[in-house]
């Protein structure tokens, strides 16, 4: 009896507090039911406290003295009136235990059809789920052979992508050589252009020293015509109508060689300028003497006649103005 008393449920409440509240109740003159006992205990659910109130209403006449099932009258020593009180109370306890058990039965039924319910609707729930799965799986299925069918397509382009980077790290490596040549020929050029632009320095200094040296000549030739102008002043006559006329042509064969040297240097922008200048000057020079030779060699065929010598020193002596004033203007 004492183990049995000391159960307890599984929400905390245990048989001994429902038979002690069950017996404080009784000796309050109250009748123990299922709401008096929580209240009295303060917790505890009905489904909780009415086992455990059947149970004490089953071993209360046992702990009256009264046998179970028996209509035996209590000891004479127990007053009449306090077993009129005990009769009462055990068929209010009955009553009160048989509509509790009947109360707890009906919540046991309602509870069991809520959960047949219950597991209608969760049932009905799992075959929607179980469709919605299955339309799912038929999805991803469907998802998975796409997806595989897009990896095929995506290894393909793959492939694809990787001979084409393939070709054109090989066509880079070409446009590498083809540029490492191109850089060697401009290294070969530059080195080329180098050596000829020092030629070309080589070439002007060599030019202007040569210059320098007809100029000299050109002006010593000059002090000798003018010593032997002094003394053939006297003889010039129809020498010189003919050397003015000599004179004439080659003055104007002067001007257009002047003239095409002119335009060649407009258009010489470049370093051998200063070459092509001094080529100038020097052919120049050169026809100058010449002629001025052949007008001596010519005078002296015809008796060193005076007039001659004199229109070819003049004409030399104009030669030379005409030549520093373009050194000049250059």
């Amino acid at each position: 009896m004492i183990q049995e008393m000391q159960k307890t449920s599984t929400r905390g409440v245990q048989e001994a507090d429902v038979w002690a509240a069950a017996d404080a109740l009784i000796a309050q003159g109250l009748r123990p039911t299922i709401e008096r006992v929580r209240q009295h205990i303060g917790r505890g659910s009905p489904n909780t406290v009415s086992p455990m109130l059947e149970s004490w209403f089953a071993t209360l006449g046992q702990r009256l003295g009264v046998a179970a099932g028996q209509g035996e009258a209590l000891p004479s020593s127990v007053p009449d009136p306090v077993q009129r009180l005990a009769q009462q109370l055990w068929d209010a306890a009955q009553a009160q235990a048989m509509e509790a058990a009947q109360a707890a039965l009906r919540q046991r039924e309602e509870s069991a059809q809520a959960a047949e319910a219950a597991l209608l609707v969760q049932q009905e729930q799992l075959a929607q789920r179980e469709a919605a799965m299955q339309a799912q799986k038929v999805a991803m299925d469907q998802a998975l052979q796409m997806a595989q069918t897009q990896a095929q397509d995506l290894s393909r382009r793959i492939d694809e992508l990787r001979q084409q980077l393939q070709d054109r790290d090989a066509r880079l490596e070409e446009m590498r050589s083809a540029l490492a040549d191109a850089a060697r020929q401009r290294e070969a050029l530059q080195q080329k252009h180098g050596e000829e632009m020092q030629a070309a320095a080589l070439e002007r200094q060599r030019m202007a020293e040569q210059y320098a040296g007809n100029e000299r000549h050109m002006l010593n030739e000059v002090d000798r015509a003018r010593q032997e102008l002094a003394a053939a002043r006297k003889a010039a006559g129809e020498q010189e109508r003919k050397a003015a006329a000599r004179h004439a042509e080659l003055q104007d064969r002067y001007e257009k060689s002047e003239q095409e040297q002119l335009e060649l240097h407009a258009q010489l922008q470049t370093a051998r300028n200063a070459a092509a200048l001094a080529q100038e000057r020097a052919a120049d020079l050169r026809s100058l003497l010449e002629a001025q030779q052949r007008m001596a060699g010519a005078v002296a065929d015809e008796g060193g006649a005076l007039p001659l010598r004199r229109a070819s020193l003049s004409a030399a002596r104009r030669s030379m103005t005409r030549l520093k004033d373009r050194r000049g203007l250059r």
